[in-house]
């Protein structure tokens, strides 16, 4: 969907190109019916946006959470589609990485099916704790890859309709797959050195314990401060490179050069903003997706009781899949309706800060004039 440009006191209804697959978000300049100049080549008032993503000025808080309510509105279709395609190719990984992690689990309920007396020497080994982490970390790398690619395209978007300019989904399409591994890169760089920074400390607090080999007051406590520490430093990563990935697509500076770049944008007082904005929002997101799982998850417990009570307790391991398929298509889901949200919300957010210390407003505001035709259309 798109929006139309308006000026006070004007009956000229807009239709400008769609910015091509670079980015680029400029334009040639319009000309009037009789190949005139447009209304924009004189002294002229503010233009007035009839349904804007945002408004071009720095942004009130209600303005960056409205903009990631408003891009459904807006784009509903491009952008849910673009995430149910992302996160279906994530989802699919995870469900094989999820089994593998479950197969000893499985395998332990199936022997104690056959055999109850032999549940009290099943144990939890190594192995399985090592499958276990295995699976975990390869869900948090694949989420958080699938995430990147749906801000790449969600900030395409987002700043192509405050300016005006509708982006078309193969237009859309393109911008991800050209942006794809610099944004993967990006997001893998951002994980390890959030890894690092929450490791580092807590093998630090757990040195006192590996040392003295007795838990007491001071070892357990110096774990758990360097527990406490390190996720803070990787809360503080977070925030510093929170507009990494829209710096990325909307500036194209490279890898390393987004990441500097966000933490020039997040510089002293300026963090502060970054920060409670983009918590509040993540929270809501986190709020909404706890939601959707909880419905799922809830349908999901009903059918695992029922597969049980009509089976007798026998088919525990069916029982068991069920209520993993299901609690997973939840996940899915709730992912694929709200990742827009956040991705949305995070690309107002790159714009706030812009327009708020370097004056972009004045550039968006120039680029949104050179949308301006005289036919009225879009």
């Amino acid at each position: 969907m798109s929006t139309s440009w308006t000026a006070p006191g004007s009956t000229e209804g807009t239709d400008q190109p769609a910015p091509d697959a670079s980015g680029d978000f400029s334009g040639p300049a319009p000309t009037g019916p009789n190949g005139s100049a447009s209304p924009h080549s004189g002294p002229h008032r503010e233009l007035v946006q009839d349904l804007p993503l945002f408004p071009l000025r720095p942004l009130s808080f209600g303005e960056v959470f409205g903009a990631a309510v408003r891009i459904y509105r807006l784009r509903a279709k491009t952008v849910l589609s673009l995430a149910a395609a992302v996160y279906g190719v994530a989802f699919v990984i995870l469900t094989v990485t999820t089994g593998a992690g479950m197969i000893p689990l499985f395998g332990d309920m199936q022997a104690m099916i056959d055999d109850p007396t032999a549940a009290s020497t099943s144990s939890f080994g190594a192995s399985d704790a090592l499958l276990t982490i295995g699976s975990s970390a390869i869900t948090g790398v694949v989420t958080m890859l699938a995430a990147s690619l749906v801000t790449v395209a969600l900030t395409y978007v987002a700043i192509g309709e405050a300016t005006g300019r509708s982006v078309s989904g193969p237009q859309m399409w393109e911008q991800t797959r050209r942006l794809a591994l610099p944004a993967i890169a990006v997001s893998f760089l951002l994980g390890l050195l959030s890894l690092v920074v929450l490791a580092v400390p807590a093998v630090l607090g757990a040195l006192p314990l590996i040392l003295v080999q007795e838990p007491n007051v001071f070892t357990i406590g110096a774990i758990l401060v360097g527990l406490v520490v390190g996720m803070l430093a990787a809360f503080w990563i977070w925030a510093r490179t929170l507009l990494s990935i829209p710096a990325l697509v909307v500036e194209g500076t490279g890898v390393l050069g987004s990441i500097r770049r966000s933490f020039r944008m997040t510089r002293g007082r300026k963090l502060w903003r970054v920060l409670g904005v983009g918590l509040v929002l993540f929270l809501a997101y986190i709020g909404g997706t706890q939601v959707i799982t909880g419905v799922f998850g809830t349908v999901a417990f009903i059918a695992y009781l029922v597969i049980l009570l009509a089976s007798s307790m026998q088919a525990l391991v069916l029982g068991m899949t069920v209520l993993t398929i299901l609690s997973m298509v939840g996940s899915y889901l709730a992912t694929v309706m709200l990742s827009p949200f956040l991705s949305a919300g995070f690309a107002a957010l790159y714009a706030d800060n812009r327009m708020r210390h370097e004056a972009w407003d004045i550039e968006l505001t120039r680029q949104a004039r050179e949308n301006w035709t005289t036919d009225g259309v879009r």
